[in-house]
């Protein structure tokens, strides 16, 4: 489910404008994040795994096996265990999840392992977040394609069905579990750091002029361009409850991932320029290039981002 990095020439790492393309990036997945909390009532590490288990069941995408299609098939299954080793999670803390999931009548379990129903998928709130995570994809190939930056060619004679880039938008978002999430305490952790780091961008990412000079990872903007943010902002933009978020930023300041200013805080220098981390960008960057290819032959239209959308630009996140 979760592909190993692919063999890549160092000397073909280079990736234009990557600074901003993690951060458009990170946008996504904070989006993604935020809705899946609230669609599943606060609960930060079951809406990553309902999410996880939503894709592997290839419900998602007209070309799995799973896919509501009128033929009898059902979803696929995938074991604790894969979900386990798959996420980095240990297996009890995954089975204690999957029970919960289960209880709420979102998962089921079998014989072959767990799937997510066809019949929920069919539920209002799970409807609005499904359709709201592809339409943020969209506007993130959108906001791609407005910067400049190379995009697969159009498939015109390839019809697009929108759980494609539902299933990409997933892709994307287990990519950056799989590269990142490895540096911090949690999910909670990571998915705090990227809310902090969108919100910190937002005077130069909504500004084109300054995006794009401050686009590379060799060009770091001036501390006064990034916008400190309060950790009660962050809490109330993701669904978080205010002590969790309170204690764990805490702890990322005490470990140098944060820095504290008179009007909030942000990530730290260090930890945006951290060569190691740059890499792990670079090659998860690869990996989204790679879904964005498999999404072109699904017929996704790259040449007109805004066609794709099913209800139309989401607002961005409000973290202030």
């Amino acid at each position: 489910m979760i592909r190993s990095a692919p063999v890549v020439d160092r000397k073909q790492m280079a990736m234009p404008h990557g600074r901003l393309i993690a951060r458009l990036i990170a946008a996504l997945e904070t989006t993604m994040v935020a809705a899946g909390v609230r669609a599943l009532d606060g609960d930060l590490d079951r809406a990553i795994i309902f999410m996880v288990v939503a894709r592997a069941s290839e419900m998602l995408s007209p070309h799995g096996a799973g896919h509501a299609r009128g033929d009898g098939r059902g979803a696929k299954a995938i074991s604790i265990n894969a979900l386990a080793a798959s996420l980095g999670r240990p297996f009890e803390t995954m089975r204690r999840h999957i029970h919960a999931l289960c209880a709420a009548g979102l998962c089921e379990r079998g014989p072959a392992g767990v799937t997510v129903p066809q019949a929920v998928h069919a539920r209002p709130e799970i409807v609005a977040l499904f359709r709201g995570n592809h339409d943020a994809l969209v506007a993130m190939v959108e906001d791609l394609r407005s910067f400049g930056v190379t995009l697969p060619e159009t498939r015109a004679h390839v019809g697009y069905d929108w759980h494609t880039g539902l299933a990409a938008a997933h892709d994307v978002l287990l990519t950056g579990i799989e590269f990142h999430a490895h540096r911090f305490h949690s999910w909670t952790d990571l998915v705090l750091a990227n809310a902090i780091l969108c919100a910190n961008a937002r005077p130069f990412t909504e500004n084109r002029d300054l995006a794009l000079a401050y686009a590379e990872f060799g060009t770091s903007p001036p501390d006064t361009l990034r916008q400190p943010v309060s950790t009660g902002s962050v809490a109330r933009a993701l669904g978080l409850p205010p002590s969790t978020a309170h204690r764990r930023v805490a702890a990322m300041i005490e470990s140098g991932c944060l820095a504290r200013r008179a009007r909030g805080v942000v990530l730290t220098e260090k930890a945006l320029t951290d060569p190691e981390r740059i890499e792990e960008h670079r090659t998860s960057m690869l990996h989204v290039r790679q879904i964005l290819i498999r999404l072109a032959a699904g017929g996704f239209r790259f040449d007109q981002p805004a066609a794709n959308y099913l209800d139309g630009r989401p607002a961005p996140l409000q973290i202030a």
